[in-house]
């Protein structure tokens, strides 16, 4: 089952920071320089994070529980501010 939701939270990853890169190259807000570094360092976490299958626990926690995080804490802060720059408010 954590394979399947690790699966779509990869799909999710994809589709968003697509998203995130076309929001990069149409506006210039001063909220990238917030959320632009958290983004740089959840992916360069879950690229250097080794394969699920070794059975290796870092923490307490299984690699594929620490990647599932990962990825959730990334999509939440991409859907942030993507609803950040869409809209005039006071997020930031």
């Amino acid at each position: 089952m954590l394979d399947t939701l690790e699966f779509v939270l990869r799909i999710l990853f994809f589709i968003l920071s697509i998203i995130w890169a076309g929001k990069i190259m149409i506006l210039r807000t001063d909220k990238q320089i917030v959320i632009n570094p958290l983004l740089i360092i959840i992916s360069s976490l879950l690229v250097i994070l080794p394969p699920t299958n070794k059975g290796i626990e870092l923490l307490g926690m299984s690699i594929q529980n620490i990647k599932i995080t990962l990825y959730c804490i990334y999509l939440v802060i991409v859907v942030i501010g993507i609803y950040a720059t869409n809209k005039k408010n006071g997020i930031f």
